[in-house]
């Protein structure tokens, strides 16, 4: 089982969800039951949010682990992962920021599901951190 945790400046890292290895499905941590967002295509590289009707297609990974969000003509880069499942939101002319991290992650798409779920979501929120 992959676990998602989300950075957060002078605190340890928050536990916000996980990945079932066997189907691909992505789950929210929360009090009581986890929550069903979305699944991973693990021979596509690619990540689905769940919706009602057909699941919405949110981006993919490349053989480069270079995470791409969809979006209309080419996909936008917009982070990557290394090796050791460290997420980082990629930043033109400048040092990409780190934002989390997968542990126990078998593919890289993966992290892309982590990006799409939580961690880029969370850019817009402030830090609960002191």
């Amino acid at each position: 089982m992959a676990k998602i945790y989300r950075h957060r400046n002078n605190a340890p890292d928050s536990y916000v969800g996980k990945i079932d290895p066997s189907n691909g499905r992505v789950y929210s941590e929360q009090f009581g039951p986890d929550v069903y967002v979305g699944r991973v295509d693990y021979a596509k590289g690619e990540v689905h949010a769940h919706q009602t009707g057909p699941d919405k297609y949110m981006g993919r990974v490349d053989e480069k682990q270079r995470i791409y969000a969809h979006q209309f003509g080419p996909d936008d880069y917009v982070a990557s992962v290394e090796n050791d499942g460290k997420i980082y939101r990629h930043v033109r002319l400048g040092r990409d920021t780190y934002l989390g991290r997968v542990e126990d992650m078998r593919h890289p798409v993966e992290a892309a599901a982590a990006w799409f779920f939580f961690l880029a979501p969370a850019l817009d929120e402030p830090d609960e951190a002191v």
